[in-house]
């Protein structure tokens, strides 16, 4: 966690400037991704849960949920994610914990590698309201071929007002984030939460469009852009570590 807050802070400063920086919309999201070094995951989570103690100690008011990666190219890492920030709350907390933590709170000597990443979340292109923390989670990396985001984009607004509603279904939210830094761009997250392993077979937003399961609600035109813009997708699945997570209440 301590690298996030020693690299991230120029990074923001760089790319968004005083104008987005000034902007309070609460849609900023981080995902952190840790793979661990072989052998130390114990190590690793027991210092982790002492790090949100020394998060409290810096009056740091974010929650963080804890992920752990059972399938795709992450297989055994964990995501730490932290949602609903604007840019000013995320200067705040870096101030807040830009020091060291004590070795007993500090899970960076069992840190293999760290990716990091700010996502801005796109809630005229999701469905359902966000669910979190829920059991289990689908997540889809969708790296976009650049000349087609505004197709993309218009494609997915037109599919979002003509699919049903997702109340009741097993997926119980699909819910969309650009990426804004730490990674390849253009790319857009969808992460879609499901209440256990059971229902996680259901097919998501993805999959129906792949398999044609939406009726004949979408035309075909629609789904032809959606998928034309598309350069390349990956596929993971989440289960949530309840355990290994700091949820404070409004945060």
């Amino acid at each position: 966690m301590r690298v996030r807050f020693a690299t991230c802070i120029v990074i923001l400063i760089c790319c968004f400037g005083p104008s987005a920086r000034t902007q309070q919309t609460p849609d900023v999201a981080y995902i952190e991704t840790v793979r661990v070094k072989p052998g130390e995951n114990e190590k690793f989570e027991t210092t982790l849960k002492r790090h949100w103690g020394w998060h409290e100690k810096q009056r740091e008011t974010w929650s963080y949920l804890v992920w752990a990666v059972d399938t795709g190219k992450n297989d055994g890492a964990y995501k730490i994610v932290s949602f609903d920030h604007t840019w000013k709350e995320v200067d705040e907390s870096n101030a807040l914990v830009a020091g060291t933590p004590p070795p007993e709170g500090d899970p960076e000597p069992y840190q293999q590698t760290v990716q990091e990443s700010y996502y801005r979340y796109r809630p005229e292109l999701s469905i359902g309201s966000p669910a979190k923390p829920l059991p289990v989670a689908c997540v889809n990396q969708i790296v976009l071929k650049p000349e087609a985001v505004q197709d993309f984009e218009m494609a997915l607004r037109r599919i979002k007002r003509l699919l049903p509603s997702t109340d009741g279904a097993p997926v119980l939210s699909a819910q969309w984030y650009e990426l804004v830094t730490g990674g390849d761009q253009p790319e857009f997250l969808l992460i879609e939460e499901h209440r256990d392993w059971a229902s996680f077979h259901g097919d998501g937003e993805l999959e129906a469009l792949k398999k044609g399961n939406h009726g004949n609600e979408i035309p075909e035109e629609v789904v032809k852009s959606f998928w034309n813009s598309v350069g390349s997708i990956y596929s993971e699945t989440w289960h949530y570590r309840s355990d290994l997570s700091r949820l404070i209440a409004g945060k």
